[in-house]
């Protein structure tokens, strides 16, 4: 009788060194790279119309029928990520169109080798791009949430019980809850019944094929977006983690994003 592989599930805290402005003309991934690309909002919002200049017909409807604020919002990070993946790819970015998997995670057909995620909460957005699958989830740490009513919904009795002993219950609640979003993310499953499952606390974990029949192993990792924020960041295993990640802020100037294209 053969062994029925497992797949493994590291899961650690990793601090991120610096933040940095985007790089110029360093649009290469090698196989263990990991680029986020973080964006706040407010920053952009003079840019909307010169940024709105990349969203295709299919899009622009989509943006129309959101609330201002979040209209707002979709035309900026949605065309800072085509310039972004424009890059990589060198594809054009006002012509880039998204397939998607079953559970509506994006992809780029033509590139599947160039593999992204991206997460918005509140006044910011974080892109990630590798040429690895990944997922990545970004939450803002609100003073008046009451997230210990969700505390028996979505975790474990192990994990219930370290947040409960926990000195801030508030920031492990949202570690662990930032882990699992962007392992389900990067699996592209997205919330389900098994969300509750999923393992979140530090260490290597066993995934059950009722989570997901990949065999590869992943390594799920938070890191500190600023000080109100938490994020977590999932890759199929890879070294890239062993190595500084930085996190690039995106230019807030038009000139800056098309030099990167070209355009």
């Amino acid at each position: 009788m053969k062994n029925t592989p497992t797949a493994k599930l590291l899961i650690s805290f990793f601090n991120i060194r610096k933040r940095i402005l985007m790089p110029e003309n360093e649009f290469f991934l090698n196989e263990n790279d990991i680029r986020i690309y973080s964006i706040y909002l407010p920053d952009f919002a003079d840019l909307k119309s010169d940024l709105a200049e990349y969203l295709n017909v299919k899009e622009l409807p989509l943006s129309s029928n959101l609330y201002m604020k979040m209209n707002h919002e979709f035309i900026i990070y949605r065309s800072i990520l085509k310039i972004i993946l424009a890059a990589y790819s060198k594809l054009d970015a006002k012509k880039m169109e998204f397939d998607y998997h079953l559970y509506k995670k994006p992809y780029l057909a033509s590139k599947p080798w160039l593999h992204f995620n991206i997460s918005h909460s509140e006044d910011y957005v974080v892109i990630a791009i590798s040429r690895r699958n990944l997922g990545i989830d970004i939450e803002y740490i609100a003073q008046d949430f009451p997230f210990t009513n969700l505390i028996p919904e979505v975790f474990e009795e192990r994990e219930i019980i370290a947040i409960h002993n926990s000195k801030d219950k508030k920031r492990l609640f949202y570690s662990y809850w930032t882990r699992k979003e962007a392992f389900v993310k990067g699996l592209g499953t997205g919330i389900n019944d098994n969300f509750k499952h999923i393992p979140c606390a530090d260490g290597e974990h066993i995934i059950d094929a009722a989570l997901s029949e990949d065999t590869k192993n992943w390594h799920v990792c938070n890191f500190n977006l600023s000080d109100h924020y938490m994020g977590a960041i999932a890759c199929e295993f890879s070294s890239a983690f062993s190595k500084d990640i930085v996190i690039y802020t995106v230019p807030n100037d038009m000139n800056a994003l098309r030099k990167m294209i070209n355009d």
